[in-house]
């Protein structure tokens, strides 16, 4: 009868042991670490950028890329995570870490999207007869949305940049005079530039 209870004993003491032993490692496991790195940080519009989330630890991630767009969750952290920011801004990305406890872990980054450069280039040359010139704005850069252009003698044109045809022509109502033509650009987040060319009309 005392083997018998002994037995039991040492099985309710085993049983008891492992289950602290258990519980002992589970507490000891390291907690999650959320680490988050941009390639690149800073950049003109629109800007692809990469996550990298090798350095992270835990079972799955969230990343939150700070521009509205739907976040991103999955369980590789050794796979870089590309996204685009279509729109200049200053975005914070936040990437959160959870392990199979609940446990987590969150590090952001700032993303810096810039105005993309923006540059109104006009060209004019004279055409026969010598009074009428050609102008070629086909140099200007940047994500142009709409135009005009100023003769400098009262007429213009305008219009969608996507649609235009250069060079144009314009023939000057008086010879032997001077103008100001003037081309003004405006680009799709709103930002605008604008150039200047003397034309020197000659006698016919």
């Amino acid at each position: 009868m005392r083997m018998i209870r002994a037995k039991w004993l040492i099985l309710g003491a085993l049983a008891i042991a492992i289950t602290v032993g258990l519980s002992a490692c589970t507490f000891f496991l390291p907690l999650p670490k959320a680490v988050i790195e941009a390639i690149p940080q800073m950049g003109p519009a629109p800007l692809e950028v990469t996550f990298d989330i090798s350095g992270s630890r835990g079972q799955v991630y969230t990343l939150d890329f700070g521009d509205g767009s739907p976040a991103q969750s999955g369980t590789d952290f050794t796979a870089p995570v590309p996204h685009t920011y279509g729109d200049p801004g200053d975005y914070v990305a936040t990437l959160t870490v959870e392990d199979a406890r609940g446990n987590t872990d969150t590090a952001t980054v700032t993303i810096k999207v810039q105005y993309p450069p923006l540059f109104a280039a006009l060209d004019v040359t004279v055409q026969t007869p010598p009074y009428t010139f050609a102008f070629d704005a086909s140099g200007s850069t940047g994500e142009i949305d709409r135009y005009v252009l100023y003769f400098g003698d009262g007429d213009f044109i305008a219009g969608d940049w996507a649609t235009a045809t250069w060079p144009v022509y314009h023939t000057y109502p008086a010879q032997t005079a001077s103008y100001v033509a003037t081309l003004w650009i405006e680009d799709i987040y709103g930002q605008d530039d604008s150039t200047t060319e003397v034309v020197e009309v000659p006698a016919p």
